[in-house]
């Protein structure tokens, strides 16, 4: 009889193969085909739920699938994620169960979809905010938006927004979601909870007929970063070592 670890391994490489196709797609054109997740689910789910049981981690298992299909269709609903994202982290607590830690609270912070999640958060971060600093570098001195704030507001602004040449929205308008609004006062800088759908063109199309911008000039921008990319980074961290930087910490106090 093989190995439940064996099983266990190759759920683990065929997860990962479904995640970096799904995160190949997002990047390139920022959809990804549903039988991604078809295939990938037809393959893992039965093979994580078999290693679950020959290694005695049902209810573990059952939870993981519980929280995290809950959690995914709570992001979805908040617009806090994709449709994409969301279906990647239902897919992972389907497919990979959750291990055993030294101590419950360690397992429950492990349990896969949170843990999986903890890490991709901190990547995107890591990621994200320094992209942030370099655009505004770039642009943030002519981004009308920008310059109205100063202080910890700046600060704020300039690491979690980024300005652009509308150029480049008009370029690649799935990947930006408009961070201004036009005042008595000029561009004022905003923050939008949940993702932003509506198209972004619109708005420039309306401020460039009143030459309140032209096609150069720089807008602030939240970008749509393709999260795929920091779930499957996050899921790498998680397969090599059954935790997150999370668990990391609270097991070396």
């Amino acid at each position: 009889m093989i190995s439940p670890y064996a099983l266990l391994t190759v759920d683990y490489l065929i997860v990962m193969i479904t995640q970096v196709v799904a995160s190949v797609q997002d990047l390139r054109t920022r959809e990804i085909s549903d039988w991604t997740w078809i295939v990938g689910s037809i393959i893992c789910i039965p093979l994580g739920l078999y290693a679950a049981i020959r290694l005695g981690l049902l209810t573990l298992y059952v939870i993981g699938v519980i929280a995290g299909s809950i959690f995914a269709l709570a992001v979805y609903w908040l617009r806090a994620m994709g449709g994409a994202d969301s279906k990647s982290i239902a897919f992972i607590s389907a497919s990979i169960p959750t291990l055993p830690m030294a101590s419950p609270a360690l397992t429950v912070i492990s349990i896969t979809p949170l843990s999986v999640l903890i890490n991709s958060l901190i990547i995107a971060l890591v990621i994200y905010i320094p992209y942030n600093v370099i655009q505004n570098i770039r642009y943030g001195s002519n981004c009308e938006a920008l310059s109205r704030v100063s202080g910890l507001g700046r600060i704020v602004y300039i690491t979690s927004l980024m300005c652009v040449p509308a150029y480049r929205i008009f370029r690649n308008p799935n990947n930006y979601a408009i961070a201004q609004v036009l005042t008595s006062d000029g561009f004022q800088p905003v923050i939008k909870l949940g993702l932003d759908v509506d198209d972004p063109r619109e708005l420039l199309i309306e401020w460039l007929s009143q030459g309140r911008i032209d096609i150069d000039t720089p807008v602030l921008t939240s970008y749509h970063i393709p999260f795929i990319i920091p779930i499957t980074l996050g899921l790498l961290m998680y397969v090599l070592t059954h935790v997150n930087f999370l668990a990391l910490v609270m097991s070396s106090l």
